[in-house]
């Protein structure tokens, strides 16, 4: 694909996959609130608010296909702060896509909109949704608008449930849900090489003890070549026990899911 459009690129997720997708295409118009100045060759930046339908429609209207990463995110986020970027601009860009004759988006889903599930239990791209926050549950209304899009008007969307991406491998949790780099910009690439309709995977690496089965994925063609335990400092964590009579240590969502709780962790984690 000759051209794409990566929202959200000034977010952690963004900056993290520039590098690996700058060597796929021939050119990434990047967008965000925040300027970005440190541009390569085959990289444009136009500044816009997702939540501006008619700025959408004209930076999408120069692409092939779109990675839509942007949005709030943490888990203290409110339904006003999500709903500009993270409902309204999710919209916008499936709009955009259908107006415009852009066949595949690439959707950054979250791990979180599975966070209230119990840890050791099945979870695969089938299993329904259980959002443990404001961010987690517009994750999840990502994921059916883009279904919608697919069914009503015949686009493809991949939804990707993004664990962690980053260098802080300092909790037991995240050796489960850690992604590097260039594992999801592999996974970015199957969305947007191929017409799949709509999709699910999760974005991890070969990690172990996964809480996600992730064999959609792997039957999409999906090999990861990283693992979590590879790139920890202290291999103490390796022998971490957690508490899983606590919402963080029984949950797959962890802090995200203990933040702000006050429903009755004993049904939560029966």
């Amino acid at each position: 694909m000759k051209t794409i459009l990566l929202t959200g690129a000034a977010g952690i997720v963004g900056r993290a996959l520039r590098p690996e997708l700058t060597k796929h295409h021939a050119q990434i118009i990047l967008t965000d609130l925040k300027e970005i100045h440190d541009l390569v060759e085959n990289e444009s930046f136009e500044q816009g608010d997702l939540a501006d339908f008619e700025f959408v429609r004209s930076v999408t209207s120069k692409v092939d296909g779109v990675v839509h990463l942007g949005g709030r995110v943490g888990p203290d986020v409110t339904f006003d702060e999500a709903l500009r970027p993270n409902i309204i601009g999710v919209h916008n860009i499936h709009e955009a896509a259908r107006v415009c004759g852009v066949s595949r988006i690439v959707y950054a889903g979250s791990a979180h909109t599975m966070g209230f599930i119990k840890r050791g239990k099945k979870i695969d791209h089938l299993t329904l949704p259980r959002p443990n926050g404001q961010y987690a549950l517009s994750k999840t209304y990502g994921e059916f608008t883009g279904s919608y899009y697919v069914d009503n008007y015949n686009l493809n969307v991949f939804a990707i449930r993004i664990g962690y991406l980053g260098n802080d491998l300092s909790k037991e949790h995240r050796l489960r849900t850690w992604v590097s780099a260039r594992d999801l910009v592999q996974l970015i690439e199957i969305g947007l090489s191929k017409d799949l309709g709509f999709q699910i995977t999760y974005g991890v690496s070969d990690n172990p003890e996964p809480f996600f089965d992730n064999s959609n994925a792997f039957h999409l063609g999906y090999q990861p070549k990283d693992c979590s335990t590879d790139f920890i400092e202290d291999t103490s964590l390796l022998e971490a026990i957690p508490d899983l009579n606590s919402i963080e240590g029984g949950v797959v969502g962890g802090r995200f899911s203990a933040t702000g709780f006050e429903g009755d962790s004993i049904k939560i984690l029966k």
